[in-house]
């Protein structure tokens, strides 16, 4: 197992990122959880979404599981939670509604996604007290911030031809979780309506995973960024010319040294 700990000190260097970066599990059975984790509606009284128990564990630092009673069907129907009813398939029940902030059938067909009844839980908790093995990191930080973290990625991984990405309106926890996961391949994600609405990403917070399997490789790149000097956060700036003033400062200047001529 990556220790973890290692990990966490890696990001606070090179990366500095405001919330805490979170590992996610996917969990087939209740023995894959730690002692000391929340469940919404059992601990917390409440039924949540899965970008709402990400949001609760990068800001609260708290350790959380969702399961099939996640608040969101988008995300219940990508982690595997909820199956795939022929009514919804076909459009029908979605063509039943008074309101339309629902996915048509081609949509849902489009999503990443396990298969239905594999997995229990989705596990979410801060990389620094994460006592499980993750299958992804994600990180929430600034574009300069991600921009550091894929040249990590990019130099650890040595994918010179750069990262395929796929860019949809929503639903970012179907491609920073089961996309990442399905492919091996790290994953962009603009902070879309749904993690928006209630709100819980700022407008310069962007998302970045990163499968467990390339996680050494990209502690390794973003070392040798941070060697080269170039790839660092903060990004680094030119500073080496003369300062340029408003008339008369100059002047002012060489009168207090006694400069004049």
């Amino acid at each position: 197992m990556v220790n973890l700990k290692e990990v966490d000190q890696a990001w606070t260097r090179y990366l500095r990122p405001q919330t805490f970066p979170v590992a996610i599990r996917m969990c087939e059975s209740d023995e894959e959880l730690p002692d000391r984790v929340r469940i919404p509606q059992r601990d917390l009284g409440i039924t949540i979404s899965l970008c709402h128990a990400i949001a609760m564990a990068r800001r609260y630092g708290w350790s959380i599981a969702v399961d099939k009673y996640v608040s969101c069907y988008v995300a219940g129907i990508s982690m595997g939670f909820l199956p795939l009813l022929p009514d919804i398939l076909d459009g029908s029940f979605q063509k039943s509604l008074e309101i339309g902030m629902v996915m048509g059938p081609a949509a849902i067909e489009n999503l990443p996604k396990f298969e239905y009844g594999k997995y229990k839980y989705v596990l979410i908790a801060p990389v620094e007290r994460a006592t499980f093995e993750p299958h992804v990191i994600l990180t929430y930080a600034s574009p300069a911030q991600i921009w550091v973290l894929l040249g990590g990625y990019l130099t650890g991984t040595r994918k010179a031809g750069g990262l395929n990405v796929t860019l949809t309106t929503g639903a970012g926890c179907t491609n920073y979780i089961t996309r990442a996961i399905q492919t091996d391949e790290a994953q962009f994600a603009l902070v879309g309506t749904g993690e928006r609405l209630v709100p819980h990403p700022q407008d310069y917070e962007c998302g970045f995973s990163i499968p467990m399997g390339k996680i050494e490789d990209t502690v390794r790149g973003l070392e040798a960024g941070w060697r080269a000097g170039i790839s660092r956060y903060p990004i680094p700036t030119f500073l080496r010319y003369s300062s340029q003033h408003p008339p008369g400062y100059e002047q002012m200047r060489s009168h207090l040294l006694g400069e004049e001529s």
